[in-house]
């Protein structure tokens, strides 16, 4: 069983309203073998929402370190990141999840690349920090 970006899934929970379906992945999802999340919904940002990307340089912010993540609208949305990581954790751990495949770019969902300070900068989402913190292997889509 895995976690995937609800994104990839079809599910309109992109920053902007839209999706990025990806066939594998709903095939995954009807399947039964996937289950989809958007762990910027789950901490309670709406859809559509600002464009959130990091400030400074490092994006840690799943293991303390100190970091902002703020939106185009210039509102601080560190806090509603962070529960929405804890949330996707609980979820994994509630399905014994062991993997799970998201979305690049995201400051959520990031695997290999996130924005920081209006650049395109490898690292990872707080959510996908989260999960492999705590033992789960987390995917780009793009690496499957």
């Amino acid at each position: 069983m895995f976690l995937v970006s609800a994104c990839l899934a079809g599910f309109n929970t992109r920053y902007d309203g839209t999706n990025s379906k990806d066939r594998r992945i709903v095939k995954l999802v009807l399947s039964g073998k996937a289950i989809p999340v958007c762990p910027e919904q789950l901490g309670g940002l709406p859809t559509p929402r600002s464009p959130v990307q990091f400030i400074n340089n490092d994006v840690a912010l799943a293991s303390g370190q100190k970091n902002r993540a703020v939106g185009r609208d210039g509102i601080d949305y560190t806090m509603a990141l962070l529960k929405g990581a804890k949330e996707t954790l609980r979820i994994a751990r509630i399905f014994h999840i062991k993997a799970a495949i998201f979305k690049d770019g995201s400051p959520s969902c990031g695997v290999t690349y996130v924005w920081i300070s209006g650049k395109k900068s490898h690292g990872k989402g707080i959510t996908s920090a989260l999960l492999e913190q705590n033992g789960i292997e987390v995917k780009t889509i793009d690496s499957i």
